[in-house]
Formats: structure tokens, sequence, C-alpha cells
């Protein structure tokens, strides 16, 4: 046989014993000899099922309590036959419920789990037993369940007790179907649809059983309906909690809802943004369940708060989001108490940094001041969620809609709004800044210094992430290389400061600087990078050029492939095509960039250090273009 059938047969032996006792000894009217060798053999059945259960860990409170059933009437039968065994008979379906009363809520007063949970492992991963969701639904639905069979053991009681319900029709009532409705009507239903409702209250999308959970990063409480009837089969497709759209998720911490300044505020943004494509939700705190939290620290140490409220939920919409906005009004020179609630009570997640990059706004107002402090409060904070600032969005009002300036406010908001929207749709990065630095140094330091101790959750986390190795991993953000000499560049500018303050302080006189002149027609004129280089020659500066003899060649791409050089002597230039022998220096370069740097629309030095071009050979020769080259 099936070991799991053996089990499911070993467990339903004690209610069949029970059930075969009660309706022997009303056959027979319970004479005192049957009823004492019907309950011992009935009771060496239960012991001889409930024996190998319970020291498989296997035994329910329900096999329990119709075996305590059991184990009550053979001991009145035989110890007590004119008291107890005496109310066994009288009553025995009331006993029954009375022994499942005791054994749902006695062993749970006094620290064992609720009942239910035996029966909500069968039909949930291991992964999920732990969290709090999964205890306190349980704990919940034990509660039910010990009202439900309260409920019947007193009303089959009142049946055994008072002689107006003796009679056959009021006795099936009270014993039968009143308990089985209650059991039926009630309690199999709310056992089946609890569990995914409270998931839901929470935000949480609740899981089929037999489908694994997400990680506890992504929801790290989700659980399925515990129910003692078989596991249904598994749906491969989850419930979707958001559209296809991308949504903005606003958390509102004012506590006057959806008619205060903050209110209005951000719905300045709704249509710029609807009008971007992106839908904004609006989550206003002041009418949700959300605790203090208590500073215990075990979201560090566990990964996850304790607290069953609906907090976690409203996290993981923010998480879940495309793009998020923070917003509360200056409340005694900070944010209200509603927001500061919800902030402290992400603990859990300000040490786990994200490794996603959503962009983010805050907004503040304030009748007198502090709403630029807030705001910036909370846009420091937006990297808790996975986000990046965009900006803030401040202003002043003294009543509901007694903006100062609001056209000004309307108009940053719209301009806000298409930032925000241009981030999401162009999945933008925004520079790191030195606070990332200090909390990668800071944090990763302290989280690894508390391993062991009460940050292992956060551990665990930056070492999933790879955070740990470096700076670079942290930010998703690599250190630009500048192609090129860039340090023969900085030598080369060095040593001609130096030089020309040596000049200056030893006395010498420096050569007369030349007069400003006309800028040559020719090469500012010049369409092409081709035409640039043959009218170079013209710009020549004699004074400057002195005794130089150089060769600068150039190796021109982009739109214009070609190659060519400038031959330097005797105070002359001439353009050359193809390329130098020696050159004395090289220059790469796009055309259009050489194009752009000599009529002025871009800066050389900048271009050469940003790698827009590149060198090879005398990098000093290139810092004298401007003057070698300056307008006759």
């Amino acid at each position: 046989m099936n070991p799991e059938r053996r089990w499911g047969l070993a467990s339903i032996a004690p209610i069949a014993a029970s059930v075969i006792l009660i309706a022997g000894g009303e056959a027979s009217g319970w004479p005192l000899a049957t009823a004492r060798w019907l309950s011992l053999v009935m009771l060496a059945a239960c012991l001889a099922a409930l024996i190998p259960l319970r020291r498989a860990g296997r035994a329910t409170a329900i096999s329990l309590s119709f075996g305590a059933f059991v184990l009550l009437a053979a001991a009145g039968f035989w110890l007590w036959p004119t008291g107890l065994g005496r109310a066994v008979a009288a009553g025995p379906i009331a006993w029954v419920y009375w022994m499942l009363l005791a054994g749902a809520s006695l062993p749970w007063a006094f620290g064992a789990p609720p009942f239910t949970e035996a029966f909500a492992k069968r039909t949930t991963p291991e992964a999920v037993w732990q969290t709090d969701i999964f205890k306190r639904i349980n704990r919940n639905m034990t509660l039910v369940w010990c009202l439900l069979f309260l409920a019947a053991a007193l009303v089959a009681t009142l049946a055994a007790l008072l002689p107006a319900l003796k009679g056959p029709l009021a006795q099936a009532l009270c014993t039968g179907v009143i308990p089985v409705s209650l059991m039926l009507g009630i309690g199999l239903p709310f056992t089946k649809n609890y569990p995914a409702h409270y998931q839901r209250k929470l935000g949480l999308e609740p899981v089929a059983a037999g489908v694994e959970p997400l990680s506890a990063e992504e929801s790290p409480a989700l659980i399925s309906a515990p129910t003692p009837a078989p596991a249904p089969a598994p749906r491969p497709i989850r419930e979707e909690t958001m559209s296809g759209q991308k949504t903005i998720v606003a958390i509102n911490g004012s506590p006057h809802g959806g008619i205060g300044n903050t209110s209005q505020m951000i719905e300045m943004l709704r249509p710029t943004l609807e009008a971007e494509g992106l839908a904004l939700e609006v989550i206003t705190l002041h009418d949700k369940e959300i605790d203090y939290c208590t500073g215990c620290a075990l979201c560090l140490e566990k990964g996850t708060c304790w607290i069953p409220d609906e907090h976690r939920g409203l996290v993981k919409r923010l998480l879940d989001a495309d793009g998020i906005i923070l917003a509360s009004p200056v409340y005694f020179l900070h944010v209200t108490a509603q927001m500061k609630t919800f902030i402290d009570r992400s603990l859990g997640w300000g040490h786990k940094p994200r490794d996603t990059y959503k962009p983010g706004l805050a907004i503040s107002v304030a009748a007198a001041f502090q709403e630029v402090e807030v705001a910036d409060y909370l846009a420091g904070l937006l990297h808790v969620y996975g986000a990046f600032s965009v900006g803030t969005l401040t202003a002043m009002a003294t009543g509901p809609g007694a903006f100062l300036g609001k056209e000004a406010v309307e108009a940053r908001a719209q301009d806000l709004a298409r930032d925000l929207a241009r981030a999401v749709k162009e999945k933008r990065r925004y520079p790191v800044t030195s606070q990332d630095l200090f909390f990668y140094l800071h944090m990763g330091w302290l989280v690894k210094n508390h391993k062991d101790e009460v940050m292992k959750a956060d551990y665990r986390h930056w070492e999933d992430k790879g955070f740990y190795q470096g700076f670079e991993q942290y930010v998703n953000q690599k250190w630009s290389t500048v192609e090129g000499r860039g340090n023969e560049a900085r030598d080369a500018w060095i040593k001609q400061m130096i030089a020309e303050r040596k000049a200056r302080k030893g006395g010498a006189t420096p050569p007369p600087a030349p007069q400003p002149r006309e800028a040559a027609p020719g090469p500012q004129m010049a369409s092409t990078c081709r035409e640039l280089l043959e009218m170079m020659p013209l710009g020549l500066n004699p004074q400057e050029a002195g005794d130089l003899k150089a060769t600068v060649q150039f190796n021109i791409s982009g739109g214009e492939e070609f190659v060519a050089h400038l031959d330097i002597a005797e105070g002359k230039c001439a353009f050359v095509e193809g390329p130098a022998a020696r050159p004395n220096l090289v220059i790469k370069a796009p055309a259009q960039v050489w194009l752009d740097i000599s009529q002025g629309r871009l800066d050389g030095q900048a271009a050469f250090m940003g790698g827009k071009y590149q060198t090879e050979g005398d990098i000093t020769l290139l810092m004298r273009f401007n003057k070698l080259f300056s307008s006759r």
C-alpha cells in the first residue's frame, strides 16, 4: 500500500472508532458491560493508529481529539460509571465537540503551533512555513475553528441537558444539522478563501498550491491556502497585479487624503504623465494599517519584518512600479507621522540596495518653511525602493489650493513629469554621486562587520548581488577611460605653465602678444573637413611658428575618409595629400569633430579629454594649435 495512503487511513482510525462507539452505544442503550468492552476495543484501535502517527510526526489535533474522546469514554465506563460514564452516555456527540475544542485550543494556548498549520503544510511550499503571514493566517483560522467547535459543543450540550430537546427532531438538529452546517457552511469556505483574501488585503499575489513561491526578496510572505483537502492542480499562470502600461506609484503621506495640497501637487503631474502614456497610481497612507517600527532589527537578521500589516504590500507596489514618487507636507519641520512610520518600517529594504534603477520624484509643501529640506530628505530615500531622483517639486501654501505662485508650481510639475516620463521610457541612468559612494563604503562595512549577528540577511543580499566586488558593480556603472594620452597632455600643460611663470618671475620679457586680427574667411567658411585642412595654412601665425619645423598628419574618419598632413617650416605651412613619412604628431579624428573644433563649436581640450579624438606623437604641438593657427 502507498505510504501516504496508509498514513491517511491511520489518521481516520480514531474518527471511525468514535463513530462506532457512539453508534453502538446509542443502538444498545449504553448498557454498562457493552459500553465497557466496546470502549476498550475502540481505545485499542485508536492507540494502534495514534502511536505510529505520533512517532512519525503526523498526528493531527483532529485525530488526537477523537482519540481523547474514546479514552475519556473508556475511563468513565471503567473507573466512574455512575458519574463520568453516565455523562458520556447522555451526550456523546457533545463530548466529541468539547474534545475538538480542547484539542484545537489548549496546545495553542500553551505555545504549540495553531492546529491548522499541520494541514496548511501539506499544500504549501516549505519556504513559506516560517513567514509571519503564514503564521498569522493560521492563527486566525484556528481561532475561527475554535469558535465553531465551541458553538457546536454548546448546542449539542443543550440538547443533552434540556428535556424539551430530547425529541428525535431536536436531537438531529442540535447534534447533527446545526454543527455540520457550521462546519460545512462556514468552516470549509473560510478555510478555502481566507488565505488568498488576507494576502490580497496586504497587496500580495496569492500563489496556488503546488506553485513555487517567489523569492523572499520579491515577496517574502506569499503562501497558499491551507486546507486539508487534496491540493488542486498547479496553475501555471498567477494573476497579474499590473497591466502592461508603465506605472508611476506615488506614496502620499498627508493625513488629509485627497483634499490636501500634497494631493493637489501630485495631481498636477497626472495630465502630463498620461499624455506621455504613463499611469499614475496614488497610495494614501492615512487609511492604511501600518504599525510603528519596534526597533527590534529582526528585519535585518531574518530578512522580513514580523509585524503583519499592510506595509510590506505597499513596498512591493513601489518595487514593482516603473517610477515612484514620495510626497509629504511639512509637519513641524519634517515629514508627517504617517510618512515617517512608513519610512521607519522600510529599514529591512534600506540596508539592501536594489539593483534596479527607476526614476523618482520627491514632493513637499509647507505654509512657512522647510519644504526644500523635506523634499531633499525624501529624494535621498528613493534609493531604498530602487529609484534615483530626477528632481523635487516644492511649494508654499497656507490653505487647500492656496499656493503662492500656483502657475509656477504647475509649470514646474509639468517639467518634472516630462523628465520622469522621459527617464522611464528611455531607461535613463543618472550620474553617481558622492552620497552613493559614502553609502556603499559605510553600509558595506557595517553589514560585513555584523554578518554573523544582527545583519545576516543583509549580508546574504550583498553577497548574492555581488556588491562586494566593487563600487562599479554596486552602481552598475563603469569609470570611463580616456583614449589617447591624457597624462602626456597634462604633463605638457604643466611644463608650459611652469616655463611661462619662470620667464615672468625671472624678468625675461616674453614676446609681445600678437594683436587680435580678423578671422580668416577661408577656414570659417569650410563646409567639409578636407576644405578646412586645405585652408588651415592660410591661418598660420608666422610669429608664433618662428623656427618651428614639424609635420602634423590627420587621419580623418566618419563622414569623410582620407589621410593628409601639414608641413610647417620657416614660418610657412603647406597642405599635402596622403600620409607623412615621419610625422611629429598624428591626429585621428572624425571629420565633423575636427570641423566643429576648428570653427569654435566644440572645445578642443574637452573633446580630447572626452575621447572624441586621439593623438600620437608630440602632444605639446597639439597644445600650440590655438596660437599657431590664430586668426590673421
